[in-house]
């Protein structure tokens, strides 16, 4: 974890209130992220998270006055004055309910009810999209990033705490690897509705390409990694082997966005879009729902996936019929084969035509040979087309 954030959590920590709230957080992006705004919220009002829940009890114990919902009017008046953008006004008050929640004293459920989400902008890049940010990456390692995003459709958080231990052959050279994770490193850590979980990813001939020009890049460097270490790693001047974080990979793909179309606001994409691109390629490719699932770390519905090998090869199989859709291909590429499969179409035409011109020939001498042993008069040469 960054310096900051190390930092928030000595401070949170500080507090019974504190301490009780985030040991019911799970992972690093929530930590990272929670912590980031509950403590923009205690800074504004003045308060430390202690004094929050003191004023809810207060307000709970005078109900009926002006000061029971005092804790919700706070942040209320907060929203009131803040210039903050609507997405951070959002993920500000999903921090502070789920404070609240979390110190069994949860705000009343219409408190700040004007913050909501924005409209979400469906942001799936397509595969231009992919090369134009390749374009603008400039190590091997973030190139090598993107694609494995690409291929597989792992969540940032997840993706950081893979190792090269993860990576299973299959021997199949479209698709060289195949990785099947557990529950404990996806989204919910494995509890409540995420018991059972696993996502079952492929990474397709690109994806390793790029993985091994990486790791070339790192050798290079002077780093030594193993079976056990992180895949993607943070480059440092001591060349401790150490993951890259999430909040280095995010704004590595921010910058690239950047160079590529000079304009955030207008476009950029960010690891979790490459979701939506896994998702909607997969689908264009004809698979439906249940398919997808394990692919994206989702649970299939109505049926008992329990990740078998023959249920994972069966996976991969389904995975290569969207790799059309996953790869890029050149128009000259297209059009060759295009053209390529027009010639053998041809041939195939002329070889019937050819088979089929001798047969009528074959036939005809037979027909020929039987009508003057039968001493039956006949006027038509072997070349001649007989018709009913």
């Amino acid at each position: 974890m960054s310096k900051m954030v190390t930092s928030r959590i000595r401070w949170i920590k500080q507090f019974d209130a504190g301490r009780i709230w985030f040991n019911k957080l799970t992972s690093e992006e929530t930590i990272r992220t929670y912590l980031r705004n509950l403590h923009r919220y205690c800074k504004a009002v003045g308060k430390n998270p202690d004094e929050l829940i003191a004023l809810k009890m207060e307000g709970q114990r005078n109900i009926g006055t002006y000061k029971e919902f005092q804790a919700e009017n706070l942040l209320e008046s907060f929203f009131a004055d803040t210039k903050l953008q609507e997405s951070a006004k959002m993920a500000l008050k999903t921090a502070v309910l789920s404070f609240y929640k979390h110190n069994r004293r949860e705000l009343a459920s219409n408190t700040a009810s004007n913050i909501t989400h924005p409209e979400h902008k469906q942001r799936c890049p397509e595969m231009q999209d992919i090369l134009d940010l390749e374009d603008a990456m400039q190590s091997q390692r973030d190139k090598a990033i993107l694609w494995f995003l690409a291929s597989t459709a792992f969540r940032i958080g997840t993706l950081v705490e893979l190792t090269w231990n993860d990576l299973e052959p299959t021997q199949d050279s479209e698709v060289p690897y195949q990785l099947v994770i557990e529950s404990s490193r996806l989204k919910g850590k494995g509890k409540g509705r995420y018991r059972g979980l696993k996502q079952v990813a492929f990474l397709h001939s690109l994806a390793v390409e790029k993985l091994e020009n990486y790791k070339k890049e790192m050798r290079r460097r002077g780093y030594q990694a193993n079976r056990e270490s992180p895949i993607f790693i943070a480059y440092r001047k001591n060349k401790v082997v150490a993951p890259l974080g999430t909040q280095a990979i995010e704004a590595k793909f921010a910058k690239a966005s950047l160079v590529a179309w000079h304009d955030l606001e207008q476009k950029r994409f960010t690891p979790h879009d490459f979701r939506d691109f896994m998702q909607s390629k997969l689908e264009s490719a004809g698979l439906n729902s249940n398919i997808i699932a394990p692919m994206l770390a989702h649970k299939p519905r109505g049926i008992d996936f329990h990740y078998s090998k023959h249920e994972v090869d069966e996976l991969l199989q389904k995975y290569k019929k969207a790799l059309s859709y996953l790869l890029p291909q050149t128009v000259a590429k297209v059009k060759a084969e295009q053209q390529k499969e027009v010639q053998k179409l041809k041939n195939q035409i002329d070889d019937l035509e050819l088979k089929l011109a001798t047969n009528t020939a074959s036939l005809l001498r037979t027909l020929h040979s039987y009508l003057d042993r039968a001493g039956i008069e006949h006027d038509f040469e072997d070349e001649a087309i007989v018709d009913e």
